[in-house]
């Protein structure tokens, strides 16, 4: 399996959609790596989670077929992961000979309702009957285009539907963690109940070098260690497993090359708009 890191920053991207602080004019200075925008990620060629407003930028900058999609993951309904609008595009006159006709689309109930009222405007019935939602529920497996997808509790906007998802497939196993706090106790008891080897774990590192602690909304690279730590004692992951740190604000401050230094003892790898990982 593969993930490529089409977006890496937080809601603000980076540079910061109206900002002028020092870390973001060093960012524009520098370009390349630094340059990062809202957080999406495409497995192999056909599963992309979430879906941000830059999304039709990211499909012409790395190259993504968006109309192969056949399955949708949504982790949450805040904007910077979920831009409902562009969906009302997908098919009818707006789009030909896409190679991917109906789109599986997995989420919570709450995203769901939200994705229904942002884009019912403008939905037309036909494009509607291509999206087959499929209702994610904590700790149940939906299989879809292949895909073993479980959702997992998200520390993150509680009480909105906000989840995680571990993602497997052909052997190889993927645990996606944005946007979150560290996982609940519950989270690690399930996938060590469940026997879980994890080949790679995407860490939120919202807050770079700052901890959040136990009841943080997203995590920095102190609360990324203490997860690695408790996979790795459950037994979960191995010296084998690949982490990579990703969901970047700003406000960390710390550019590319500084979070690359931060994390060199740790093994982690640190995420850049288009990076792919192999696993």
């Amino acid at each position: 399996m593969k993930i490529q890191y089409l977006g890496t920053a937080a809601a603000e991207g980076w540079p910061a959609v109206f900002c002028h602080c020092p870390v973001c004019e060093e960012a524009r200075r520098r370009g390349g790596r630094d340059i990062r925008t809202r957080s999406q990620a495409l497995v192999n060629d056909d599963l992309l989670i979430d879906f941000p407003p830059d999304t039709y930028w990211h499909s012409i900058a790395h190259g993504v077929d968006l109309s192969a999609i056949r399955c949708q993951l949504l982790t949450h309904s805040h904007m910077d992961h979920m831009f409902p609008q562009e969906f009302v595009l997908r098919g009818g006159c707006y789009a030909h000979d896409m190679r991917v006709n109906d789109l599986d689309i997995i989420g919570t109930q709450y995203t769901k309702n939200t994705f229904d009222k942002i884009s019912s405007e403008e939905m037309e019935s036909g494009i509607a009957a291509l999206q087959h939602w499929r209702i994610a529920e904590p700790y149940v497996t939906i299989e879809s285009a292949g895909y073993r997808i479980t959702a997992l509790p998200a520390k993150h906007m509680l009480g909105k539907g906000a989840v995680n998802y571990l993602i497997q497939r052909d052997g190889k196993a993927l645990l996606y963690l944005h946007d979150t706090g560290i996982p609940y106790d519950e989270v690690f008891e399930f996938l060590a109940h469940k026997g879980t080897h994890l080949d790679l774990v995407s860490l939120d590192c919202t807050s770079g070098p700052r901890e959040e602690g136990e009841q943080g909304g997203h995590m920095g690279i102190p609360d990324g260690r203490k997860v690695k730590g408790r996979l790795e004692d459950a037994g979960i992951s191995t010296d084998q497993t690949t982490y990579v740190i990703n969901h970047f604000s700003h406000n960390c401050k710390m550019l590319y090359d500084d979070l690359c230094e931060e994390v060199r003892k740790d093994g982690f790898l640190v995420s850049f708009d288009g990076r792919v990982v192999e696993f």
